[in-house]
């Protein structure tokens, strides 16, 4: 499709004015933007800083074309200026005259390549808390009134749920073999070979279970959930959902959180039972411990405060997983190559953020109690 034909050819007068085009280019934003250009007399060069537009989405720079082409028929020379290299690759094949010469910013060292990083840390940290915002309001609507999405989410159940807990199972059970075998080691030295069961029950259900079901979600459901969401940005499919007012935080982004916060206690408490039945197994078959009495201490000394401790970690790295993946995919950048950066660095940043938790969550029960 052409590029718009600019109508407007008449006289410039007076000193160009200066405009600077807001990083959010929301309607809003963009109907200000043109007030200020069409406030100023007829036939005045207006040049418009995009700077701040480093890779807008096609609706933004629609919007921006709006404002220029709107600006024009008014009489107004509308210029862009300070072009980035994200806004021009969107601009291709748009009319030439509407750019200014490309700038070349050097790349920054020193203080300044710290500053860089601080603002996009900051960009970042405002991105992730509006995206949390967002979609808590919408888990907050009541059913009906543009809320929840609950087919997309009981579909999301299935796939996170059902589907993964064969291997959280199959991976849980081999590692209370592995721990029992290594404990009864040392303590068969000690003629303690029962308290076998107090080591796989309690950490199990402090520690292992939680995080071990983190590390498999995450790189099972938190990876396909960056993967879905980054080739739906690359395919420009978002940008078509809020073109017809349908937002991502209802139809894609709360319907996986929601999944994620009611499969991820259900999966832990599956992988307890599979790594204590594992434990006894070995214990009962391998090691010759009486069953009754491997089953009493179990119960003896598994608390519920265990239990509640490693569920309320779940839910934690339930948050930590699905933010973490629905920001690193709405966020691709580059193509189908992004993509698969998106991916990968969702597996790790969640894994490196469900430790962090755990260790906080630990610390912090073990100063309560």
């Amino acid at each position: 499709m052409p590029g718009p034909r600019w109508c407007y050819t008449g006289r410039v007068h007076g000193q160009p004015v200066e405009l600077r085009a807001p990083s959010e280019l929301s309607e809003q934003t963009a109907a200000a933007l043109l007030n200020d250009v069409l406030r100023h007399e007829r036939g005045r060069a207006v040049a418009v800083d995009c700077g701040s537009l480093a890779d807008p989405a096609p609706i933004a720079v629609a919007r921006l074309l709006r404002v220029v082409e709107d600006g024009r028929r008014a009489g107004h020379e509308v210029r862009l200026t300070n072009v980035t290299t994200g806004l021009r690759r969107r601009l291709a094949g748009i009319d030439a005259d509407l750019l200014a010469a490309p700038d070349v910013p050097a790349a920054p060292h020193g203080l300044a390549a710290v500053g860089a990083w601080a603002l996009d840390a900051w960009a970042a940290g405002r991105r992730i808390v509006l995206l949390i915002g967002d979609t808590l309001v919408v888990m907050a609507r009541p059913v009906g009134h543009a809320g929840m999405k609950w087919d997309r989410t009981i579909e999301q159940m299935a796939l996170i749920g059902v589907r993964g807990t064969p291997i959280v199972v199959f991976i849980s059970f081999l590692v209370g073999v592995v721990l029992a075998l290594n404990g009864a080691q040392q303590l068969r030295n000690f003629g303690a070979s029962i308290y076998i069961a107090n080591l796989v029950a309690i950490s199990m259900s402090r520690e292992m279970a939680p995080l071990i079901t983190a590390i498999i979600v995450a790189g099972r459901s938190g990876s396909a959930i960056a993967a879905e969401l980054g080739t739906m940005v690359v395919s420009e499919e978002i940008d078509a959902m809020q073109t017809m007012a349908l937002p991502p935080e209802r139809f894609l982004v709360a319907p996986r959180i929601v999944a994620l916060l009611c499969m991820m206690p259900l999966l832990t408490v599956a992988s307890n039972a599979a790594r204590i039945f594992g434990g006894y197994l070995i214990a009962v078959t391998s090691l010759k411990l009486p069953s009754q009495g491997y089953i009493s201490q179990t119960v003896q000394w598994l608390y519920v405060s265990d239990v509640m401790s490693g569920l309320v970690k779940s839910i934690v790295f339930a948050l930590i997983i699905g933010f973490v993946g629905v920001y690193k995919g709405l966020n691709v950048r580059g193509g189908p190559a992004g993509v698969g950066l998106a991916t990968t660095s969702s597996v790790v940043t969640s894994i490196l953020l469900c430790i962090v938790a755990t260790a906080i969550i630990t610390a912090i029960l073990y100063a309560a109690t």
